[in-house]
């Protein structure tokens, strides 16, 4: 999930796509490297690179893209750098890069963030050899998967066939033809119609998925390397971006060794930053092995998530195996059944589903509690009564413990246990959070989208999100607010519907007593917790993903139903039917 967001600084084109004028001429070409195209990978004669860049230092500006003459990805280290010129510029004060290749935003931040805590900055030799390396180690995997494993010099398309490496070429693909980009433009705009139209998808058949740093640009990141001993082992500082980091630091060549790489502090900033930004978007809970997501900085590239199994939920703790993995099977057992392409309509239907079966397993575990709860709502004007009979108790401990002491026989007379709304709560919670959990982490509904809303995002992004043609609903954004007003609404109806009708039920009698200052003080503490749970809710659903947000519109449905339901058993059970239904038989005896 790494690569999407950092995929380095290296545009690959063929020759003629090389922008014109891209030679430098002024003092920054020392920094920037040589001026002359380069061919990307050795034994092929169809791919280019260069490496675009907007140079700042001292009073001038200069924008610039540059690709280094000997620098091939499948040519060795030593080899990599030889005709680089040295680093120093000529400017008064130090210059900085920044890359003006669209896929080198995030590290433009990740560089920018450095420059303010000044960190030494990496040179651009260090980051073209870092592409060259992920370069070589796609080609080979696509080759043979599993095959850069046993490459410990990491210099060679070691086991890739020459005809396979001759036939690779920039951007044509299809089912036997590999090329290197993840786009059929060299460097896509930032127009997200353009990005979608020009995206090489791995699911489709038509086109064969066949890019290699899209379904192999993952080995920039991976786990994977080889130990001194050549037996493949794990690092644990991402394995081959580690390995290919140590040899770069020793390496004489210009731009590179020790001063070329990056300094401890920037190494830790980049790993954290790469980190958090995975950690933000994750979504690797699968049922079966497939693409999945909309990750990367157009939210347009799939990654591949392995199948996990109940036993590996188990393992990582005991709600994730008792709760979390369950709800995410039934999300994905109902998505794909309904929708094996996972194009949106389906993870709704899942999501009401999965609603339907947890609010329903919930209704029937705490029907009870939740009666006892609309009864207490029900006794209101019988406990305002009390409340009159006893006028001090807000200060008079005797009246204050009477008034007490009443409400519960009042409610032992019922039938009401007045603290089982507190076990519905401990009940409810972890609940709450392991189908936040499941819904978050589920792989299926990171993919597709619902009238162009991707349910992975959170409505609060959906929402500030402006770019493109946003009032046409192109990234979703009236969608989002249409599930965040329906979504606050039925939370709303849901907590208050069953007050309003105990209210409505109630409105005469309560309308003869008279104020209570316990009475008062009673009703806003409980007026104010309502409203806390409520804004909660909402706040939670702002920010949480919109699957969330589906989750809980559902749920207040639910909530409102169940509410009825048990208005109805209230009003078949209460004195007022029963002294109705006395009165008819007596009628009926008499007239017999």
């Amino acid at each position: 999930m790494a690569y999407p967001y950092e995929q380095g600084v290296t545009v690959y084109c063929e020759k003629a796509d090389i922008p014109t004028g891209y030679t430098v001429t002024d003092s920054y070409t020392k920094i920037l490297g040589l001026n002359q195209a380069a061919l990307a990978i050795d034994g092929n004669a169809t791919v280019y690179k260069y490496i675009p860049a907007t140079v700042k230092g001292g009073s001038s500006t200069t924008t610039s893209s540059s690709a280094e003459s000997a620098s091939s990805a499948t040519s060795a280290t030593s080899d990599s750098a030889t005709t680089v010129s040295s680093t120093s510029s000529t400017s008064t004060t130090p210059a900085t890069v920044s890359y003006t290749a669209n896929k080198a935003s995030f590290l433009n931040s990740i560089i920018s963030s450095a420059n303010s805590s000044g960190y030494r900055i990496p040179t651009i030799q260090y980051l073209s050899a870092i592409d060259d390396y992920t370069l070589r180690a796609a080609i080979t995997e696509a080759y043979q998967t599993g095959g850069y494993e046993d490459d410990s010099s990491f210099t060679t398309l070691k086991g890739a066939h020459p005809d396979f490496i001759q036939s690779i070429t920039v951007a044509t693909v299809s089912d036997t033809t590999w090329c290197v980009n993840p786009y059929k433009l060299p460097n896509p705009t930032a127009d997200q119609a353009k990005i979608a139209s020009n995206q090489i998808v791995l699911k489709d058949n038509n086109n064969g998925g066949n890019s290699i740093l899209r379904r192999y640009g993952e080995m920039k990141f991976s786990g994977r390397t080889t130990n001194d001993q050549g037996e493949v082992t794990d690092h644990p500082l991402w394995g081959y971006f580690a390995k290919w980091t140590a040899e770069l630091s020793v390496s004489k060549e210009a731009g590179l060794g020790v001063d070329g790489c990056p300094s401890g502090d920037f190494y830790s900033l980049y790993q954290s930053s790469v980190t958090s930004k995975v950690n933000s978007v994750s979504s690797c809970i699968a049922t079966q092995t497939d693409f999945f997501g909309h990750y990367g900085n157009y939210a347009d590239w799939e990654v591949s998530i392995e199948k996990k199994t109940w036993s590996y939920a188990w393992s990582r703790g005991f709600l994730e195996g008792l709760l979390v993995y369950p709800i995410s099977w039934m999300v994905d057992t109902f998505a794909y059944g309904m929708d094996p392409a996972l194009s949106g309509v389906g993870q709704i239907w899942a999501i009401v589903f999965v609603t339907l079966i947890v609010r329903g397993i919930m209704m029937l575990a705490t029907f009870k509690t939740t009666l006892d709860q609309q009864k207490m709502q029900s006794l209101q004007p019988q406990i305002a009564k009390l409340q009159q009979k006893y006028p001090n108790s807000n200060t008079n401990n005797y009246e204050k413990q009477r008034l007490a002491q009443e409400q519960m026989n009042l409610y032992k007379q019922n039938k009401i246990h007045p603290f089982g709304q507190f076990i519905v709560l401990f009940f409810q919670f972890p609940i709450f959070i392991c189908v936040w959990s499941a819904l978050q982490g589920s792989s299926a509904l990171s993919s597709g989208e619902f009238l162009n809303l991707r349910l992975s995002d959170t409505i609060k992004d959906t929402l500030f999100n402006f770019s493109g043609t946003w009032y046409y609903n192109t990234s979703g954004w009236w969608t989002a607010l249409i599930l965040f007003l329906l979504m606050a609404a039925t939370q709303f109806f849901a907590m208050f519907l069953p007050q309003l009708i105990t209210k409505i039920r109630t409105k005469k009698e309560v309308a003869r007593l008279s104020k209570n200052p316990a009475q008062d003080s009673t009703a806003k503490q409980m007026k104010w917790v309502t409203y806390g749970m409520l804004v909660f809710t909402i706040i939670m659903g702002f920010f949480l993903p919109s699957a969330m947000g589906v989750y809980w519109l559902i749920g207040g449905v639910i909530s409102m139903i169940q509410t009825a339901i048990t208005q109805l058993i209230m009003a078949k059970k209460s004195p007022k039917n029963h002294g109705d239904k006395r009165q008819w038989k007596e009628k009926e005896g008499n007239r017999l």
